[in-house]
């Protein structure tokens, strides 16, 4: 026979449970909008039945219990917190390749009317000036204009490409010191889920927004242990070796070595000196050819100056006699077609590479948002379906307030009604 009292054990583990499921609908609603929170169970089971007699059998009855709540528990997928990471990193990387190739774009500012295209074909066409009348003054002076604004033309270019490049290092410094942050409070979290539990619910939406935002930066695999505790190592790094602290990566490292936003920078900056190096020898080709080669009665000087192109000038000779600009030059049409034909390919292989980093960037980002849309569907909560559950564990709760109100009056005509009789 069981207790007189078991109705009320029965309705208080009612109670117990509808008073959690509640607390916890009530605590998804409030986080709605909170970035990085998982939706909210209870997980909850029959608790442990109890055997009674009953006539005719010769096993015993088994009489329920009531209920037992096992578990608060967050909504998540792994994998699919595993594939956003990757993704994540992946749309990072390329990400910054992209804002780097339309700099470089910017920069470079072709076709325009007053970047290093347009210079060199005024230059041309000031030298054709010359030849069709090689006693001009004014043609003279127009090519040393013309040369003048050549050069401020690339050194502006050259200036912005080595902003960038310097850009580019202050900014994995940034980075750097950033996803150290991240991995110290990483590690802090960690302590406070060993200590807590596996079922530090909060704290775990806490680790998995920074673990989210690392990875931005790094390619990192994640690994859990039994204790809650996140053990965190490099994707490249074979060993799996925990990752407490990232170093500023030296050209040495490539851009194998780190992925995410890390990986985009140091490719950028490979990016950006190629480029330089290439627009330093267009430079340098066009200066050779309009070398002069001028007459026997006026042999004539170089029209530039100056080794490389920050130190190169319009010959500071011309400007105590111009007349030494020779009325016939080795700057021949072969010659600028050539290094137009090299200009050109430059710009034609950004553009190429700029529209595919476009195309890249905007594939990786539709995929990261339709993994981010697969997780939200199941973590992310929906204030319909937690305002139906709120009316559904309303209900639950009221049914087992009224079970123990039941079991109370049963209670009081035995005690006190039939002791009075």
């Amino acid at each position: 026979m069981v207790s007189t009292f078991h109705g009320l054990e029965l309705g208080k583990r009612g109670l117990m449970a509808g008073q959690a499921s509640i607390a916890t609908t009530g605590h998804n609603m409030a986080n709605a909008n909170t970035k990085g929170y998982s939706r909210q169970q209870v997980n909850a089971t029959t608790s442990a039945s109890l055997d009674i007699w009953t006539s005719g059998q010769i096993n015993p009855g088994q009489l329920g219990s009531g209920v037992s709540i096992d578990s608060i528990t967050r909504v998540r997928d792994r994998f699919l917190d595993h594939q956003y990471r990757d993704q994540s990193g992946t749309l990072g990387e390329w990400s910054v390749k992209q804002e780097t190739l339309d700099r470089l774009e910017t920069i470079i500012n072709e076709p325009s009317e007053t970047g290093l295209q347009s210079a060199m074909d005024q230059l041309w066409g000031a030298f054709q000036d010359l030849t069709n009348d090689p006693g001009s003054l004014s043609a003279k002076v127009v090519i040393k204009e013309r040369a003048q604004e050549f050069v401020e033309t690339a050194q502006a270019i050259n200036r912005s490409m080595t902003y960038l490049n310097d850009s580019l290092t202050n900014q994995i410094a940034e980075k750097v010191s950033e996803a150290n942050g991240y991995l110290s409070q990483i590690a802090q979290l960690n302590e406070s889920i060993k200590r807590s539990g596996t079922q530090a619910n909060d704290l775990l939406d806490k680790r998995d927004v920074l673990v989210e935002e690392l990875s931005k930066m790094v390619a990192i695999n994640v690994s859990e242990q039994p204790n809650g505790i996140y053990n965190i190592s490099l994707k490249s790094d074979s060993t799996n070796t925990p990752l407490t602290q990232i170093d500023i990566p030296t050209a040495d490292d490539g851009g194998e070595l780190f992925g995410g936003e890390l990986s985009g920078l140091i490719q950028s900056k490979e990016i950006v000196n190629a480029y330089q190096e290439n627009f330093s020898t267009v430079v340098t080709d066009f200066v050779v050819a309009s070398e002069m080669s001028g007459t026997d009665d006026n042999p004539g000087v170089n029209l530039f100056a100056g080794d490389g192109i920050d130190s190169l000038a319009v010959n500071p000779v011309l400007d105590e006699n111009i007349d030494l600009i020779a009325p016939f030059s080795s700057f021949d049409e072969n010659n600028y077609e050539s290094v137009k034909k090299d200009f050109r390919s430059i710009v034609s292989k950004l553009g190429a590479e700029s529209q595919a980093a476009i195309n890249f960037n905007a594939n990786y980002e539709a995929a990261l948002q339709a993994t981010d849309n697969r997780r939200q569907s199941m973590t992310g909560i929906s204030l319909d379906e937690e305002m139906v559950n709120l009316v559904k564990y309303q209900h639950s709760y009221n049914a087992a307030a009224r079970m123990i109100s039941t079991v109370d009056q049963m209670l009081d005509t035995i005690i006190n009604r039939m002791a009075a009789r």
